[in-house]
Parts: structure tokens; C-alpha cells; sequence
């Protein structure tokens, strides 16, 4: 028998679209963030808001729409910003996270960057980074 810890870990295709990865029968696991933060962030209208009774616990992001200008601008940057931190609030108020902190930079013409650093209540940090330029769908990474 296994015992599972964590989450099952989204992987990204490379296609805009995420997967869950099996070996021997047994999903691939997350003792990270990774699968929340993918949740919040792109979770606009996640089919799990549905089922969850918590306010808190529910995705409802509005950075996918953010990005979908597919403009890169100073105002883009600065409400992917707005967008990711309150996209990640539940955290701090489900007690995953002790404090949160997004930043973005405009790398290019075509891109940008947003950067979420996750203080977590054990003292531990995790980063994830997503990179997004107009032609390709934002892809997420941890990055530590």
C-alpha cells in the first residue's frame, strides 16, 4: 500500500496545456506548491470552485485575462502583479503561506515576467517564476 503526502503534480506539456505524469500505475507527487500555485493562478473558472464550500479555498484568477491582451505594457506588468497577489491570497489566509511577494519585469518587447516568492509558515521559501511573451501561452516553473 502507498501513502501519498502532497499533491499530485501538474506538469506542463509545452502546449499550454498541463498533465498528470503515471508510473507504475502512481501518479507523480508534489511535496511543494506547485500544483496550488498553478491552481490560483490559472484557475479563472476552475470546475473545483463548484464542489469547494470554503470562499477561500476557491480559484478564481484574473490573470489569465491579464495575459490575453497580448499586450506588453507597464500596465500589463502591473496588473499581472495585482492579479497574481490576490490570486494567491488563499494561501495566507488557508495558512499554506506566511507572506507572499510577486514582482514582474518586462524582459522584451514581447515579454514579460512575473516572479511569486512564497514564505511558508515552516520558514521554508519556494519561487516560482512565469514567463510569458504575445505569441505562447505563460508557462510556470519553480525556480527554488
Amino acid at each position: 500500500m502507498t501513502t501519498y503526502t502532497g499533491d499530485i503534480l501538474l506538469q506542463d506539456t509545452g502546449d499550454g496545456d498541463f498533465d498528470m505524469l503515471f508510473e507504475n500505475c502512481q501518479p507523480d507527487m508534489t511535496n511543494g506548491l506547485e500544483t496550488y500555485v498553478f491552481l490560483a493562478v490559472f484557475g479563472e473558472d476552475w470546475w473545483g470552485n463548484g464542489i469547494v464550500k470554503k470562499e477561500s479555498e476557491k480559484m478564481k484568477s484574473t490573470f489569465p485575462a491579464v495575459i490575453r491582451r497580448n499586450v506588453v505594457s507597464d500596465k500589463t506588468k502591473n496588473d499581472g502583479i495585482k492579479a497574481l497577489e490576490k490570486a494567491m491570497e488563499g494561501a495566507k489566509t488557508e495558512k499554506i503561506a506566511k507572506s507572499i511577494n510577486v514582482t514582474g519585469e518586462i524582459q522584451t518587447a514581447n515579454r514579460i515576467a512575473w516572479q511569486i516568492d512564497i514564505e511558508k509558515p515552516d520558514g521554508e521559501n519556494e519561487g516560482y517564476l512565469i514567463n510569458w511573451n504575445t505569441w505562447d501561452v505563460a508557462n510556470l516553473e519553480r525556480i527554488y
